[in-house]
């Protein structure tokens, strides 16, 4: 999954119309980019079916959003339209002081979902916690499972590793210069999914360069 986020935002750096972008002031060297919401929802589109990792002893199997629908991104917040389906599913709890191992097999649920943002600089991670309600199934009975399953995943932060974005490079006959694009900040605001990017320069003297001009720095 990370994977695909580093592309997702690569490509739309490369893509998307400059009036998206807002430069910070010259002091604090920020660029500022907002996804639409109408952009990210055809982005996430095309990433689904997503696997999620339970991390939880109290659940066994596994989950997957097989659906996306009705993005809509507010100050802060997430909202969308999930469809999960699980596989081989087992809830695991504690009745009287005896573990009860509840075979669920397979289930087909709706639920409106709710996130928050969370990101971690220095780490680059985007932790992302839902809150799922509304539960809705063609089968009446997974109804009831998942209310016993929705507590086992709401409240939870899950992480998506994000990668640096590539360089820009040019190259000059004495020296390679680099910008880093180094995501410092990814949050919700209205309509758009807003990252801050700072740039990092570098500069690297050509050897033979060197040689030619051993005054040069």
């Amino acid at each position: 999954m990370s994977r695909l986020f580093s592309v997702f935002f690569l490509v739309l750096a490369l893509i998307v119309p400059t009036q998206l972008f807002a430069v910070g002031t010259p002091k604090d060297k920020t660029i500022t980019l907002n996804l639409p919401e109408s952009v990210l929802s055809q982005a996430i589109g095309e990433m689904v079916p997503l696997e999620i990792d339970p991390a939880t002893s109290s659940l066994q199997g596994s989950i997957t959003v097989s659906r996306i629908d009705d993005l809509r991104i507010t100050d802060q917040n997430i909202f969308c339209r999930l469809k999960l389906s699980g596989k081989n599913l087992h809830i695991l709890t504690e009745l009287a002081g005896h573990q009860i191992n509840m075979k669920v097999g397979e289930i087909e649920l709706n639920l409106n979902c709710s996130a928050r943002l969370r990101y971690d600089s220095a780490g680059q991670v985007l932790y992302i916690r839902p809150l799922l309600n509304d539960i809705s199934s063609p089968k009446p009975s997974n109804t009831d499972i998942g209310g016993t399953l929705l507590p086992l995943l709401n409240d939870r932060e899950f992480p998506i590793s994000i990668k640096e974005l590539e360089p820009l490079i040019a190259q000059t006959e004495l020296k390679t210069v680099s910008i880093m694009m180094h995501i410092s900040d990814i949050r919700a605001v209205n309509g758009a999914l807003q990252l801050s990017i700072t740039p990092r320069v570098s500069s690297l003297q050509h050897p033979a360069s060197q040689k030619r001009h051993p005054n040069n720095q």
